[in-house]
């Protein structure tokens, strides 16, 4: 069971390039119109690619080479529109069942009412329930046709938190449960990581290499990834000559120490804010506070290493008790290990 996708399409300022093979569930993260939405839309055959090929557990339901291209009914695809697409002149219940496929169709849409919390809107038309319940419904649809593979495109957006929270968990198992193939598409790096056991990023159009969900956070490769995993400090680095394993920050003017020696092709280097530490350890890093400031849970202290440019920062996330300590124009060091150094391509 597999879903296999190789395929490029020209859009506006850009041109897509989405290749990537997934047999189970698998997150598609990158910024805002970078192609990952216009990704599931050529799978389900919604939109057609320029080129290349898509196969769905040994089904080719795409092949530029052959001139294949199969209508998106006849796919066996289950995806989320961004608008639902339920049919208004339908009750909730109609919406389901219409796409049914179910011997015992009582037992399954009372099992699909429950799960999706819309038992008590079940002869509602969707013109009468919030945005939230519509997608509710949308996604009862979806598994009420027992696809192949799943598509989902910011599925949980439009709820409320505790809602939220328990449609992710009932989805989640849902889709272990039956054992589908998912591709969901999310800004939510932590949805990610609760949802799917793999991720592809996409940046500026194209995608890069799938990693294991943990992998990608515990060690991204690139700079996109780093982004998208969370990290907040991202700085041009440079391969010294003298030492493999030793950075050099050019913007903060500091050398690094890596657990890893670099490669020859390395441009950057992340610092998560929250492995900083202000204990004697290595990679010291002298710096001057510019601005501390309260969060939620905790503190943001942004610092200036003492001979960086202008305008280049560090942010560190530390406890609370930390803005009694410290004011604007104080003198600090700060410390990261070597293998909190990730050296990105």
């Amino acid at each position: 069971m597999s879903l296999i996708v190789h395929i490029r399409k020209r859009l506006h300022n850009f041109e897509l390039i989405s290749d990537f093979e997934t047999d189970g569930q698998l997150a598609l993260l990158g910024a805002s119109g970078s192609g990952k939405s216009m990704t599931l839309k050529c799978i389900a055959g919604i939109e057609k690619p320029d080129s290349g090929y898509i196969e769905l557990n040994g089904r080719v339901l795409y092949d530029s080479s052959k001139h294949i291209n199969i209508q998106p009914q006849k796919r066996n695809v289950g995806y989320l529109f961004q608008n639902y697409a339920l049919f208004p002149n339908m009750t909730v219940k109609k919406n389901i069942l219409v796409a049914m496929k179910a011997e015992n169709k009582t037992e399954k849409l009372n099992s699909l009412l429950d799960e999706f919390y819309i038992r008590d809107i079940q002869d509602k038309y969707p013109g009468e329930i919030s945005g939230g319940q519509q997608q509710r419904v949308a996604l009862a649809r979806i598994l009420a046709s027992e696809p192949e593979v799943i598509l989902l495109d910011e599925p949980f957006s439009a709820l409320d938190n505790f809602i939220r929270w328990k449609l992710e968990m009932t989805v989640a198992d849902t889709i272990k449960k039956f054992g589908v193939i998912s591709v969901m598409v999310t800004h939510d790096r932590d949805e990610a990581y609760r949802n799917c056991e793999a991720v592809c990023i996409i940046n500026d159009g194209k995608s890069e290499p799938v990693l294991e969900i943990h992998k990608m956070m515990r060690q991204p490769n690139t700079t996109g990834a780093a982004r998208i995993s969370g990290c907040k400090n991202i700085f041009e680095a440079e391969k010294t000559d003298d030492k493999k394993n030793v950075i050099f920050l050019p913007k903060l003017n500091i050398y690094l120490k890596s657990a890893e020696n670099a490669e020859e092709d390395i441009k950057a280097v992340g610092l998560r804010s929250h492995y900083f530490s202000f204990e004697v350890t290595e990679n010291k890093i002298d710096c001057v506070v510019e601005r501390l400031v309260e969060d939620v849970f905790g503190a943001i202290i942004m610092l200036k290493p003492i001979n960086a440019e202008e305008g280049n920062l560090i942010r560190v996330d530390t406890d609370k008790n930390m803005l009694e300590k410290l004011s604007a124009g104080d003198n600090i060091s700060i410390y990261i290990k070597p293998v909190d150094v990730l050296l990105l391509k």
